[in-house]
């Protein structure tokens, strides 16, 4: 009687256990996309190494998950994902170049798009020669000069990242070459309602259409296109400050008020 309580109990237990396997095994699990900047990076998850970015990495159970970026020339990142149950986690990481600026690492290429070919093309205030071939730069920020012959000029300020090519697309009408650095008070513009400030962001929406900047940057974005000027967003006592030429361009329509003096 004793042996077969004990084989019934073990059994059971044997039984039991299975199940739990069992409804282990049937869990759905989850993913994680794995996207760097810049790509190529050698990637782990948990330890155990998963080829190169973008990678997709399946079959994961719920739960944190250790992520561990290394690239030649660049700083080892970990990360940790949260993956859950059916679903991919998408993890996009941005990796930081190792000072060294005797190697190539601290080098990228820089690319011109949309300019025409009779324009003077500057980088930092050096002319360019040539401007058809990628360029090569040192790593870090810079400014891109487009002057025409009409008198137009257009300016961008970019990045360049080490090992990447960075592309410049230059889209402008004739009207937007020239820029004026000049301010002015929105309130004198705009009615109050017509904008907001929270934080750097700034926000105008004015007679069906929409302006998107921020203080202390050149480019605004206008009905969706970025235009560059001179003049950057600022406040000054409290008031908010918007290149005169952008309110002009919002209030050029039939109902322009008239500025307040």
């Amino acid at each position: 009687m004793l042996i077969r309580l004990a084989c019934a109990t073990a059994l059971t237990a044997a039984l039991v256990s299975g199940a739990s396997h069992a409804a282990r095994a049937e869990m759905p699990a989850g993913g994680i996309y794995v996207t760097t900047l810049p790509d190529n990076a050698d990637i782990w998850v948990d330890g155990t190494y998963v080829g190169r970015s973008p990678v997709l990495v399946d079959a994961l159970p719920r739960g944190r998950h250790s992520v561990t970026i290394t690239k030649s020339g660049w700083s080892v990142r970990e990360v940790e994902v949260e993956v859950a149950p059916g679903r991919i986690a998408l993890s996009s990481i941005e990796l930081s170049a190792v000072a060294n600026p005797a190697s190539t690492a601290a080098k990228g290429r820089f690319v011109l798009r949309g300019s025409s070919k009779n324009a003077k093309v500057s980088i930092d205030g050096l002319v360019l020669a040539n401007v058809d071939k990628p360029i090569e730069l040192t790593a870090g920020p810079h400014r891109v000069t487009v002057e025409t012959p009409h008198g137009g000029k257009t300016t961008r300020d970019f990045t360049i990242l080490p090992q990447m090519t960075t592309q410049i697309v230059l889209q402008h009408s004739p009207s937007d070459l020239a820029r004026s650095a000049v301010v002015a008070p929105v309130d004198e513009y705009l009615p109050k309602n017509a904008y907001s400030l929270e934080g750097k962001k700034i926000v105008v929406r004015y007679e069906g259409h929409v302006v998107v900047a921020h203080l202390g940057d050149t480019t605004v974005r206008y009905d969706g296109a970025s235009i560059a000027y001179d003049g950057a967003p600022e406040t000054i006592g409290l008031k908010l400050y918007l290149p005169l030429e952008l309110l002009e361009r919002l209030t050029s329509g039939p109902t322009r008020p008239e500025p307040k003096r």
